[in-house]
């Protein structure tokens, strides 16, 4: 009786487990919009643009990428400003005719969408990386976007994270001019007289990782990269989980593999969904060769890394197109699909209606996307 006691407990268990993390079907992938071009061109698409939603409106804004050259022929890299509106038409994303431009041009920052409008923090444009944040608002009324500007955060970062729980923000990580940071704060977007407050560090310094809010109000923390000195970064697969009510870190089952600059969003019953990213084997390749670079005193021997070098970045293979899926009642990872499209990293996955938009953001080394990527999810 005993034993058949125990094997009922671990079928149910084990039911209970598999079910938590079957496939999601019906994931249906589209090209939803192609950013327009400036100047009459067209669009090569942007690196770490601002976007989200305010008041059903998306938006993507700012960004980075190559007009001229691609980075290891030289090429310089511009920062932009402009902001593209839409709005959903049935089911097409419309651009709307209207024109506005950011504060200032700003790539690589922390953002995300909260009840109040587009939060955004930090980044970086040819004058630095910035401390500044602020919250994108659009007015119905008068059809015209309003930037309210809120406190600077502690420490000027870029490629930091960031989330929301009830109006509170939370900024994780991100880079500063000398290193990756483990610092994690949080803004009260009721009470931004207040400015930031310091939580308990992130269990170690990273920038480009995941981050987002479950239903349960819970914070995932997935994946990305650490800067080194030595110019060699060490690229993560851990997974930590905060508890705002008790202001603790908890690790949490690692993803499949080291994973950077990857999207991802909360989803039902307590899942995170996590689209594409970077493995990191051509990113530590390169990092191994331009340290090499730097060391090699032989002039030949060094032109022969800097021809290494180039070559890996211009036959760059892409990134990962996998869909992960993190459970957190049972705390596992399961792979649920594949991206159809070239799949692009540094950018951001932005919940819109029953969708998930990914916005421009880079295809492969100095390459952008001028694609809005739609998952509808059913």
């Amino acid at each position: 009786m005993k034993n058949i006691i125990y094997y009922i407990i671990v079928l149910l268990l084990f039911s209970s487990s598999a079910s938590a993390q079957k496939k999601i079907k019906n994931m249906q992938w589209k090209i939803a919009a192609t950013l327009p071009g400036l100047q009459g061109t067209q669009s090569l698409g942007f690196a770490g643009p601002v976007s989200g939603v305010c008041n059903q409106i998306f938006m993507v804004a700012g960004g980075a990428n190559f007009p001229g050259s691609p980075p290891w022929q030289g090429g310089k890299k511009k920062f932009y400003n402009e902001v593209f509106l839409y709005a959903c038409k049935g089911d097409t994303l419309q651009l709307l005719n209207q024109q506005a431009t950011l504060p200032y041009p700003i790539s690589y920052p922390a953002c995300c969408t909260t009840a109040k409008g587009v939060f955004y923090a930090g980044g970086e444009n040819e004058n630095g990386i910035s401390a500044k944040a602020w919250l994108i608002q659009w007015d119905n009324e008068t059809q015209k976007i309003i930037f309210n500007n809120l406190p600077d955060l502690p420490v000027p970062v870029t490629n930091a994270a960031a989330t929301v729980i009830e109006n509170i923000v939370y900024v994780a990580g991100g880079e500063t001019t000398m290193q990756a940071t483990a610092q994690w704060q949080c803004l009260d977007l009721n009470n931004t007289k207040d400015g930031w407050k310091q939580l308990a560090d992130i269990p170690h310094a990273v920038s480009n990782m995941v981050l987002a809010a479950t239903d349960d109000d819970q914070i995932i923390l997935a994946g990305g990269r650490k800067k080194n000195k030595n110019g060699i970064s060490d690229l993560y697969a851990e997974v930590y989980a905060y508890s705002p009510s008790h202001n603790k870190w908890e690790s949490k089952a690692p993803l499949p593999y080291a994973l950077s600059a990857a999207t991802g969003i909360s989803y039902k019953n307590g899942k995170l969904l996590v689209f594409g990213g970077d493995q990191g084997t051509t990113f530590h390749q390169v990092e191994t060769t331009l340290a090499a670079i730097f060391t090699e005193e032989d002039e030949i021997k060094k032109q022969e890394l800097i021809r290494k070098k180039n070559t890996l970045l211009s036959q760059h293979p892409g990134f990962s197109k996998e869909i992960l899926q993190y459970s957190l009642a049972s705390n596992t990872w399961k792979a649920t699909g594949k991206i159809p499209f070239n799949t692009p990293v540094t950018t951001v996955a932005v919940k819109y209606g029953n969708c998930v938009m990914i916005p421009s953001g880079e295809i492969k080394a100095g390459v952008r996307s001028p694609y809005i990527l739609e998952l509808r999810l059913k």
